[in-house]
């Protein structure tokens, strides 16, 4: 990116129909995208060749939320998912592999990007996830909930278990988790260890290693954190606060930040959004008095101030490169880049039954039958099979059981396969209806 023209996406809440891109450094307003709207931490930039949003759809209610789709290149096209409940906040892979949705229910949705195919659902928070972020090297998904959880889920691991099992943050100190919802996550991957930085609205930073789940510094501020940002270079963490501050908390060799801090002021409401350009040479911030500011970084003064009153309260912001389209066509395989649409349910896996059956039952199958020498052999050796006396009166009845097993499995299959095929083909007549309305 370094090197490109950059811009800056504007984006309101879910009452308002477009988001609006800026010139970072003139603040000329450039042009609008329809129906980009989203809450906060619901827009995602997908490693330089999708743009996404999450948002409440107001022509379909009875879903309550979409994820809508642009190519950067073809701004004028979108493709909207319904999702089968509200989505909140999402994140995307730094690969620009998977895209995570958190719903209001505390469930957690990951889809393969490319295809749109959903991979997995589960109940990731007993309420509703208010942060998603993926680590830097996307090893690691790290979420947070309204009532102040922060879980880490292993990339390698999420797909082996039916429903998998976080790492909690706090789960070695439980006295320094936080007390009201979360606002902000940020990984730094710089120094000596890799580092968590989770902030809340109590008002507090907390800094923890990544590795170890082990507390390394709280920064408290006098207000409540609502949104967090770091340099490239992850020289500063800055902190935008419920007064209308913007606090600027230089990194330290001892500890990860210095105690003290340097004070922002421009804003005359909550700050809403904070994002660095790529060399770090600019800040932008966003507050709900509907102003976009512009900071030098070298002497933290602003340069622009924009103001987007028509637009409303700004609830997130992106600084993303103006030359996007020779970035669509250098990237492998998108030649032909179509706009996947995403599953609204997790297919049936076409998964054999594998059962283990007695060795000595299953390889007799086919071999010669029995000969009885009596009448009289005939009758014992029935008896023996009633009355299950014998090793080959076991393996047959377990033979039996396993068959019926079988059988059971199957036609449960079988059941949930057309469960699927059903919902699937109700939800699709339900998109007809709405385009035709």
């Amino acid at each position: 990116m370094g090197g490109e023209k950059e811009v800056v996406l504007v984006v309101c809440a879910n009452d308002h129909d477009a988001g609006v891109v800026y010139d970072i450094n003139t603040g000329e307003k450039i042009m609008c995208i329809n129906d980009c709207a989203a809450p906060p931490c619901g827009l995602a930039f997908v490693d330089g060749y999708l743009l996404a949003a999450s948002r409440s759809d107001k022509d379909q209610p009875i879903f309550g939320s979409a994820i809508y789709l642009w190519a950067p290149d073809k701004l004028k096209e979108v493709q909207k998912s319904y999702a089968v409940e509200a989505i909140g906040p999402i994140a995307c892979s730094k690969d620009g592999v998977y895209l995570v949705g958190g719903a209001h229910s505390g469930h957690m949705y990951i889809w393969e990007i490319a295809s749109g195919t959903l991979l997995k659902r589960w109940c990731g928070h007993t309420n509703a996830i208010s942060c998603l972020v993926f680590s830097q090297d996307s090893s690691l998904l790290i979420s947070g909930s309204i009532e102040g959880t922060v879980y880490t889920w292993p990339m390698v691991s999420l797909f082996q278990a039916e429903q998998p099992q976080p790492n909690e943050v706090t789960e070695i100190y439980p006295q320094n988790a936080h007390k009201a919802s979360i606002t902000g996550i940020l990984t730094l991957l710089r120094g000596p260890c890799p580092m968590l930085i989770t902030s809340s609205l109590d008002g507090n930073c907390k800094v923890t290693d990544l590795t170890s789940g082990i507390l390394l510094q709280t920064i408290m501020l006098s207000s409540s954190v609502t949104t967090i940002a770091v340099d490239p270079l992850e020289q500063f963490l800055l902190c935008g606060a419920g007064d209308a501050a913007i606090y600027v908390i230089k990194k330290s060799g001892l500890i990860p930040f210095e105690d003290n801090c340097h004070i922002l002021s421009g804003h005359k409401a909550p700050i809403s959004a904070l994002a660095f350009d790529s060399e770090g040479v600019r800040l932008v911030s966003a507050s709900k008095d509907c102003v976009i500011l512009t900071w030098d970084t070298t002497t933290w003064q602003v340069v622009k101030k924009i103001e987007n009153k028509m637009a409303g309260p700004i609830t997130n912001l992106l600084v993303i490169p103006m030359q996007v389209n020779s970035r669509v066509h250098q990237r492998r395989n998108f030649l032909a880049f179509k706009l996947p649409k995403l599953e609204r349910i997790c297919k049936p896996k076409n998964e054999t039954i594998t059962l283990l059956l007695p060795s000595d039952f299953s390889k007799n199958v086919n071999s010669n039958p029995a000969r009885f020498q009596s009448s009289n052999l005939l009758a014992e050796q029935i008896l023996d099979l009633e009355e299950k006396r014998t090793p080959e009166a076991v393996e047959m009845i377990i033979g039996i059981n396993t068959e019926d097993q079988v059988k059971n499995q199957t036609m449960a299959m079988e059941l949930t396969n057309m469960n699927m095929l059903l919902q699937g083909q109700l939800f699709d007549v339900m998109d007809v209806r709405a385009d035709e309305d």
